[in-house]
């Protein structure tokens, strides 16, 4: 069974980490390590979003990484394969990673300032610097109605992002110099990722 395995292993992926710059404060993956792989492409889409639309699916076998965790990404073929779920099969000595196959893009967070309270309880305002980070922006169901008053079209999408990415109601985040989006909602309690609601007004 090994051998048959090892037969198998005939693709060249990379994982991929997260990485912070201490300054900045900005978020991006990084090459952390090569595997050989065995990848097939599903049959199925890879729901990979709790409110957005599926994507394709693929299986990734690698031997056992203990350090792979579901906050990890992989590169394939140029593909980016956002990770969904890792199972060990002790009879086969492998790992099966299931993964959604996305595009993912680089954004900028526009954090509101935040209210609070100061050593005195004295109300105070404080400022949030941006940063850009690494998303996955897909459809939701529904996502546009038209408003036939107004004569406006409201865009809603879906922001998937690694649990590092913290955002609020009402903070900005833009795609490059594209109008910014608003966060409407906020999904994070997964505990590997984060999901938000993102919502703009255009013109008809």
């Amino acid at each position: 069974m090994q051998d048959h395995l090892s037969s198998r292993l005939t693709e060249k992926i990379e994982i991929l980490t997260l990485i912070q710059d201490d300054d900045a404060g900005n978020i991006a993956w990084a090459p952390a390590r090569k595997r050989w792989a065995a990848v097939e492409l599903d049959t199925r889409r890879n729901i990979f979003s709790v409110v957005g639309v599926g994507t394709r699916g693929a299986t990734v076998t690698i031997r056992p990484d203990p350090r792979l965790t579901l906050h990890q990404a992989i590169r394939w073929r140029g593909e980016f394969l956002h990770l969904t779920d890792i199972m060990f099969s002790p009879e086969r000595d492998c790992q099966e990673i299931k993964a959604a196959i996305c595009v993912p893009v680089t954004l900028t967070a526009k954090p509101q300032a935040r209210s609070g309270r100061d050593d005195l309880n004295r109300p105070i305002i404080t400022q949030q610097a941006a940063y850009t980070f690494p998303g996955i922006l897909t459809e939701l169901y529904h996502q546009n109605e038209a408003d036939e008053v107004l004569r406006t079209e409201t865009l809603r999408r879906v922001l998937v992002t690694p649990k590092a990415v913290v955002l609020r109601a009402g903070d900005l985040v833009q795609s490059g110099s594209d109008s910014p989006y608003t966060v409407r909602q906020v999904m994070d309690l997964e505990s590997y990722k984060n999901e938000y609601v993102l919502e703009r007004q255009e013109d008809v």
